[in-house]
């Protein structure tokens, strides 16, 4: 087998960022780690789902930093840079990765719109798909540069909002075919308008509430609201979800 150098240069060139560039959560689309996490019992369901995302984040961020060096290096370099990242280079075949989608150059690409089929989430999903143990860097940064902390936070919140609507849409749907109401539409159109009221007072208690709570104190910031929101929308999917079974 010919050195592969060329292959690295094909499938590894621009698919993570330079060293000046820093990825965030935004920069990924976890939604199928969401949706695998709030299928598993519901106990502390909010919490175990953040701690999900913030796992599927930061194994692409560090794999898209080994990528990085990966650009500059040779076979070796390469295979070392993952090592020394945590990740297992021989069992993942980082020197014999087969050609993958690239990123593209990261000065005509948008940082933040990490292709399905990049080479950071080829590589990530098998090591999810198959378990395969890591001791890559998984810290979030919280301090004064805190961009990463706010938005695996907003992550979560939008991803619970999106379920949560998903889930009252399908029991609005559900209405006109339900034995419930045959032969009677009146009482139909009323249940629906007030399953329609409830869902919006729900979330705009949850809103009032949440902005109650960071009102005070003053330091208070973004993050403590969409946190709360984001467990506001869990306790009602959950309710709503609970109310199906």
């Amino acid at each position: 087998m010919t050195r592969i150098l060329m292959i690295l240069t094909l499938c590894l060139a621009a698919t993570a960022p330079r060293a000046d560039t820093q990825l965030t959560p935004f920069a990924f689309d976890l939604q199928k780690q969401f949706e695998a996490c709030i299928n598993t019992p519901p106990e502390n369901l909010y919490r175990k789902c953040q701690g999900i995302l913030t796992a599927s984040y930061t194994l692409r961020r560090e794999i898209a930093y080994a990528l990085d060096t990966c650009q500059t290096a040779n076979v070796e370099g390469c295979v070392t840079a993952f090592n020394n990242a945590g990740f297992p280079a021989d069992r993942l075949n980082i020197a014999t990765l087969e050609r993958c989608e690239m990123l593209g150059h990261l000065e005509e690409v948008d940082v933040r719109e990490v292709p399905e089929n990049s080479c950071i989430e080829k590589i990530a999903s098998n090591i999810e798909r198959n378990s395969i143990p890591t001791s890559h860097n998984t810290d979030i940064s919280c301090g004064i540069n805190y961009i990463e902390c706010a938005e695996i936070v907003s992550l979560g919140r939008k991803y619970w909002e999106i379920a949560t609507f998903i889930l009252y849409i399908a029991k609005l749907q559900a209405i006109p075919d339900s034995t419930d109401f045959i032969n009677d539409s009146t009482t139909s159109h009323r249940y629906y308008s007030l399953l329609e009221r409830q869902h919006r007072l729900q979330i705009d208690l949850a809103e009032t509430s949440c902005n109650i709570q960071t009102v005070i104190p003053h330091w208070a910031n973004t993050i403590d609201y969409e946190e709360c929101m984001g467990e506001a929308y869990a306790r009602i999917w959950l309710n709503m979800n609970a109310e199906e079974e």
